[in-house]
């Protein structure tokens, strides 16, 4: 007997609840109500790393991540070697660094907050000076680049956009972030305007930023870039500004401006 009841039970519950549910709903319609989203989003990537062969010898290490171009992605990490650092380790070339180079899915493009949870990890698992993270990427990781540092801009202690670009507004967020830009100026898949039009706004903000046109090169600016050992040792020269200092110098920086403003409408 018990058995037959527990059905018609579940079933006189559903039916009581359902018209309490619809009234709430009524009553939220037609309305602006506040809302919360809390989840967590897994984040899967595949990526290559390689350690220096006296990694064990040292408690830290300097981080290079490197960012393919859209050519590389899919779900072959052997498609990761084809350029950048990535090649010259998998041809024998020894750095004095951990370098990550993730793969980006097939028809995506680098997420920063996906990317930031890679580094997370990597900084878990390896012996990482995170004063020393530097980000480099060519074409799409070009982009990705930009992004990841506007996301996070107080995490690097340098850059290196190849052939990319990105939203003016982004950089200023990085202006006390050392850059060094490198694209073709006859490159027709990513004009150079892409990176000057960020350069132009770095030097106006008296940046550290330089910027390296190579005049005969296409889209290809990648190759001579990452076959340069200047690039990697003016890598190894910078250091990550302390975060207080940098939020200290930019709160100045703003109290300045809104003084500036304030003076200006006085005159007027």
């Amino acid at each position: 007997m018990l058995h037959q009841l527990i059905p018609v039970t579940v079933i006189l519950f559903v039916f009581v609840c359902m018209p309490v549910a619809q009234a709430e709903e009524n009553e939220q319609s037609g309305k602006q109500q506040a809302a919360e989203l809390n989840t967590t989003i897994p984040v899967q990537m595949n990526y290559l790393v390689y350690l220096p062969k006296d990694y064990e010898q040292k408690e830290k290490w300097p981080l290079l991540l490197f960012l393919h171009g859209a050519g590389e992605r899919g779900a072959d990490l052997d498609l990761v070697t084809i350029h950048g650092p990535p090649k010259l380790v998998k041809n024998g070339k020894q750095f004095p660094f951990i370098v990550v180079s993730p793969q980006c899915p097939k028809e995506q493009l680098w997420q920063p907050v996906e990317l930031t949870a890679l580094l997370n990890e990597v900084e878990k698992k390896y012996n990482v000076d995170k004063d020393r993270i530097y980000v480099s990427g060519l074409s799409m990781g070009g982009f990705g680049t930009w992004a990841l540092a506007a996301y996070t801009p107080y995490r690097f202690a340098a850059l290196v956009p190849i052939c990319g670009g990105g939203e003016k507004f982004w950089v200023k967020k990085v202006k006390h972030v050392p850059i060094w830009v490198f694209h073709g100026a006859k490159d027709s898949a990513v004009p150079l305007d892409r990176s000057q039009a960020l350069v132009d706004v770095l030097k106006k903000a008296k940046a550290d930023v330089t910027f390296t046109v190579y005049p005969e090169a296409g889209h290809d600016s990648w190759t001579e870039t990452y076959n340069n050992p200047k690039v990697y040792e003016w890598l190894l020269q910078q250091k990550r500004k302390p975060e207080a200092e940098v939020r200290a110098a930019e709160k100045k920086e703003e109290a300045e401006r809104k003084a500036k403003r304030a003076a200006a409408k006085k005159k007027k």
